[in-house]
């Protein structure tokens, strides 16, 4: 009987110090500025791709689609569009820029996209 309290004892220590762990380092606070932009721009990306409407958890107020940083020619059908990566985040208080690369009908694009933090988190901007 003493080897299965010893070992009960165990797991539930080792139980305490996984939620310990959680409350001092939640998952949340792991996420980087850029996998934040990332996602941003993965969003206006999908959007796009979808030929689903920019709102403001996509684009920051004001976008003008002829200034996106995603330029998309023929409006008859919806682009093969995909978010390839993003690289050289610079974060400058609540704005941002990073390099992102896009694959546009297989053609990759590379640009420099700006970003803005808003309540929502990061939103893609055309300036």
């Amino acid at each position: 009987m003493l080897p299965f309290l010893a070992a009960a004892g165990i797991i539930a220590l080792v139980v305490l110090g996984i939620v310990i762990a959680g409350l001092v380092s939640p998952a949340e606070k792991n996420v980087t500025d850029s996998d934040r932009l990332a996602v941003a721009a993965r969003n206006l990306v999908g959007a796009l791709a979808a030929d689903d409407p920019l709102g403001d958890r996509i684009v920051c107020a004001g976008f003008d689609n002829d200034r996106s940083p995603v330029r998309i020619e023929s409006e008859d059908a919806a682009p093969a569009l995909e978010f390839v990566r993003l690289t050289d985040a610079r974060v400058d208080g609540d704005r941002a820029t990073a390099t992102v690369t896009v694959r546009l009908d297989g053609t990759e694009n590379t640009a420099t996209w700006n970003f803005t933090r808003g309540g929502n988190g990061w939103v893609v901007c055309d300036r």
